[in-house]
């Protein structure tokens, strides 16, 4: 990894380390991780020191709240591609973005006033359900998925009202930002998800 990423072997080492420790569930080898950096890095022109080092940011509360390491890896490249901001920034908008929902979960009211039910309405008033059958609360994998198919039906006041709630009002623009891209970001989805033996290639 370290030579295909123009990086040292400690750094590669570093960055493998936190994702492991956070994604790691026995169903992907470490190289796998690798090569989904470095697939995602040439495909969206950021790098895969920058991909990890923004997922360094948020992985712990990305895996707590169901967002797996495809979805994290490629919704951050998708941000940092678009945006240009760096991927440390990203990673930082998206650890709060994340937080919310884990603070909400725990039945917290945020800072700004939000609680679980505020949120979920929010979302359900576009046809977002947060909760599945059983009452329990869905993977992000799905409610990100969910919320990007929807998002182009909505009007602009909606998409920013709704941004606001469920990112808080520091960092909607994030979430803006990967909505407003879902095509892309899909488009990294599958270039992750179809990324084994880019290390070899």
């Amino acid at each position: 990894m370290a030579n295909v990423a123009g990086t040292t072997a400690e750094e590669a080492s570093q960055q493998l380390t936190a994702i492991w420790n956070n994604f790691y569930d026995g169903s992907k080898s470490l190289e796998y991780y690798a090569d989904v950096m470095v697939k995602l890095g040439a495909a969206t022109a950021s790098s895969s020191d920058e991909i990890s080092e923004g997922i360094e940011k948020f992985a712990a509360v990305a895996n707590t709240v169901g967002l797996s390491y495809d979805y994290a890896a490629s919704a951050l490249a998708t941000v940092t591609a678009q945006t240009r901001e760096s991927a440390s920034v990203v990673g930082t908008a998206f650890r709060t973005l994340f937080s919310r929902i884990q603070g909400l979960q725990q039945g917290e009211t945020l800072d700004d006033g939000t609680t679980l039910n505020k949120y979920s309405t929010a979302l359900a008033k576009v046809g977002v359900n947060i909760k599945d059958t059983d009452g329990q609360l869905k993977d992000m994998d799905v409610i990100l998925s969910e919320l990007g198919n929807k998002w182009e039906t909505l009007a602009q006041d909606q998409k920013i009202a709704l941004a606001e709630t469920v990112a808080g009002v520091r960092q909607w623009t994030q979430l803006i930002a990967l909505m407003d891209n879902w095509d892309f970001f899909e488009e990294n989805l599958a270039i992750a998800q179809g990324s084994e033996g880019a290390l070899e290639a």
